[in-house]
């Protein structure tokens, strides 16, 4: 097994959510007892990348779709661990980096269709997921994968719920391997990111509203993580792109989550 962790994130292309990737970054290398190889999938205009050309018009992010295409993009060699951007890494990934497979699973997850952090298998995934070119040309392609893997038990392997834990759930803070902040009326980075955006003339991609954090210890452990990585030397610009990189996605006004904790109901 390669003792690089190859880390695969789905991220907006402008760096919209360019303090997201830097709290990931940080957190991540900062347990890490393993070296960490990141991957960056985000849309580009650039021909020549894998990440060119992706029909995104139904992702309710703009990078949702990009894991399915992870398998090939490693040749169906090795294995590699996904995740969103919006993620604080509490734990050290080798220990899920090392989680060994069992005899038949191509992907590992929390399950229930949630592959928002993943460990892939990428050389039992091959004749098992379309090929790229099929899949950047679906627009329902990722749906019909997140929904449709599910239906075959045997390809998928749970793993603690720690590793992707929705926005806190009812977990102490010290329980939690990775916290995704899943809902995105709640996210924390947006109150960096919005102003951020404004003042060039930018907007976030989520136009839905932006509303408080259910749970303040949540809120205070990200703007913590925050003020540690920009003392190390991590910055939102590094994050931004040059150029605007127009790209397609769902609509997210009326957005309601599905972390099981939504706001908008008042739970």
């Amino acid at each position: 097994m390669s003792e690089t962790i190859e880390l695969f994130v789905g991220c907006a292309p402008n760096g919209e959510d360019a303090e997201s990737q830097m709290v990931l970054e940080y957190t991540a290398r900062k347990h890490s007892s393993l070296p960490i190889n990141i991957h960056w999938m985000k849309h580009s205009t650039d021909p020549k990348s894998y990440w060119y050309g992706w029909k995104s018009e139904t992702w309710a992010t703009p990078f949702s779709g990009f894991r399915w295409g992870i398998p090939e993009f490693c040749g169906f060699k090795g294995q590699a661990i996904y995740m969103d951007s919006d993620m604080i890494i509490l734990h050290d990934l080798a220990e899920l980096w090392n989680e060994p497979w069992n005899e038949s699973a191509i992907i590992m997850g929390k399950g229930g269709s949630r592959f928002c952090v993943s460990k892939w298998n990428c050389s039992r995934a091959k004749n098992v997921i379309p090929s790229v070119d099929q899949i950047r040309n679906t627009p329902y392609a990722h749906q019909q994968l997140a929904h449709g893997l599910p239906q075959h038990p045997h390809l998928e392997q749970v793993f603690d719920r720690q590793w992707n834990n929705f926005d806190g759930e009812d977990d102490e803070l010290d329980k939690i391997k990775i916290l995704h902040y899943t809902d995105m009326s709640t996210q924390m980075h947006a109150k960096y990111a919005v102003p951020r955006l404004e003042a060039k003339g930018r907007k976030h991609w989520f136009d839905g509203e932006f509303r408080e954090h259910r749970r303040q210890d949540v809120q205070d452990l990200f703007d913590r993580v925050y003020a540690e990585a920009l003392d190390a030397g991590y910055l939102p610009q590094q994050y931004e792109s040059k150029q605007w990189i127009p790209y397609q996605k769902e609509s997210q006004k009326g957005y309601r989550a599905s972390n099981g904790f939504d706001v908008t109901r008042g739970e």
